[in-house]
């Protein structure tokens, strides 16, 4: 009687898990880049695709990390979408912009123009005049001629406009305005032009008019290091954050403007340890975001505004995804501060790690060929003793012999031995049984076959 064979199944069933689990502590322990927080860096976004960040201080001094933070997809303000760019300019405060097509990213640091291209993955020095060494510049793009507004960037007296699509071509343009720096600036697509924030006031630039006052919010306390962002269809715009020049701690204000209405309301302010100044800041989905700046506490998360209801929520929900009511798995995730000093654990940037999914097909193939190697050394044994039963030269040849067939047959059952075969240990009689008793050994986990006469 043939009974089945469980230790065989058992051992290839722990083996595979064994391999699962492996492969799931190497994805764990590769966790999601976390950039180290600054202030002061350069920053540029488009909605809907990403923010994306550069330079600035860190707790220690001026870095060079770049990363974006991905807006194409939903994420828990405790856990943005993280990706690391290749390292940009080391410098704080700078003027950064995307090009009108979204395909590359324009940086101006202390007079030199640098430009990072999305498709290669790389940085390209292109501009070098000299102009200024100072930090606290902004920038903008017209979205319809693809130009960059730098104020107060060319010899720190007029504004800079550059022209990435057609050679690089450089301009300026007188400025009415006193001498500044550490401003914000965003360009309105409703205004077709610029709105620009300073302490003495905001103002506004319509390439096709020139300069004129712009209404600014009422009751704005904050002098420097605020973001002033707009969104893509111009309908919002957004001031935040900064702080009263010599003072300190920051301001938590939150203005948006209605361009339609041209109406400034105030949010509620934030929660007194997200308060910052100098942060990068975006709009996209009817969602504020502003991440890093200066703060008072060692620990900060990034702040998301929804400008739909009023409110700090706790999650960004990208463009196309099922509204918040409906999405718990990112709003309701525990939210994890980062601190001052985060560590990274990320595989170098433009690479991808196939480690876990490298190890589950070897595990899987293992696993498949252990069964597959088992069952057949399993049947080729069966074959072998069944063919030596039947087969006529096997039966003559103990009838040549001369002796007793029953003796044969005792003698044959006090000479079986057992040997241990493969990984597995299988143990089994090389004569020919006459039928085959399994006995299961679980503290052994091998399978016994002997003969009975």
């Amino acid at each position: 009687m043939q009974r089945k064979h469980p230790a065989l199944l058992r051992a290839c069933l722990h083996a595979y898990i064994i391999c699962l689990l492996l492969s799931s502590l190497h994805l764990y322990t590769h966790a999601q880049y976390q950039p180290e927080l600054t202030f002061e860096s350069g920053s540029a976004f488009r909605e809907g695709r990403g923010l994306y960040i550069s330079g600035g201080y860190n707790a220690t001094g001026i870095v060079n990390q770049t990363f974006m933070i991905d807006l194409s997809v939903s994420w828990n303000t405790g856990r943005p979408a993280y990706k690391s760019l290749p390292l940009g300019p080391l410098s704080n405060w700078f003027a950064s912009a995307l090009t009108a097509d979204g395909r590359k990213w324009f940086v101006y640091v202390n007079g030199a123009g640098d430009v990072f291209d999305f498709q290669s993955n790389k940085w390209d020095h292109i501009l070098d005049n000299g102009s200024s060494k100072v930090e606290g510049y902004g920038a903008a793009t017209d979205p319809e001629t693809g130009k960059i507004y730098i104020p107060f960037a060319w010899m720190r007296s007029s504004m800079m406009v550059v022209d990435i699509t057609n050679g690089f071509d450089t301009d300026n343009i007188t400025t009415p305005l006193p001498t500044q720096i550490m401003y914000a600036v965003t360009w309105n697509s409703l205004l077709k032009g610029l709105i620009y924030a300073i302490p003495a006031g905001m103002y506004q630039y319509i390439p096709s008019i020139g300069w004129a006052n712009f209404t600014g919010p009422q009751g704005l306390l904050a002098t420097e290091g605020y973001c002033l962002v707009s969104s893509g269809s111009g309908s919002k715009v957004v001031l935040f954050g900064g702080s009263i020049k010599g003072q300190d701690p920051a301001v938590s204000d939150i203005f948006i403007l209605d361009f339609k209405t041209h109406t400034w309301k105030k949010g509620p302010p934030t929660s007194p340890e997200d308060i910052r100044r100098s942060p990068a800041c975006a709009i996209s989905n009817d969602y504020f975001i502003a991440w890093g700046g200066q703060v008072r506490t060692s620990k900060q998360r990034t702040l998301v505004y929804d400008l739909k209801v009023d409110k700090w929520v706790t999650c960004y929900i990208a463009p196309g995804v099922t509204p918040i009511t409906t999405n718990p798995s990112v709003c309701d995730a525990p939210i994890d501060m980062p601190t001052d000093t985060p560590i990274s654990t990320s595989t170098p940037s433009g690479s991808k790690s196939y480690t876990g999914a490298i190890l589950g097909a070897i595990c899987g193939g293992l696993a498949v060929g252990l069964i597959a190697g088992g069952v057949y050394g399993y049947r080729a044994r069966k074959s072998k003793l069944s063919t030596s039963s039947d087969n006529p030269m096997y039966m003559d040849t103990h009838a040549s012999s001369g002796r007793d067939p029953e003796e044969e047959m005792r003698d044959a059952n006090r000479r079986i031995e057992t040997v241990h075969v493969g990984a597995f240990g299988f143990k089994n009689a090389p004569q020919d049984p006459h039928a085959l008793i399994s006995t299961n050994h679980t503290d052994d986990i091998y399978t016994e076959f002997t003969k009975v006469g």
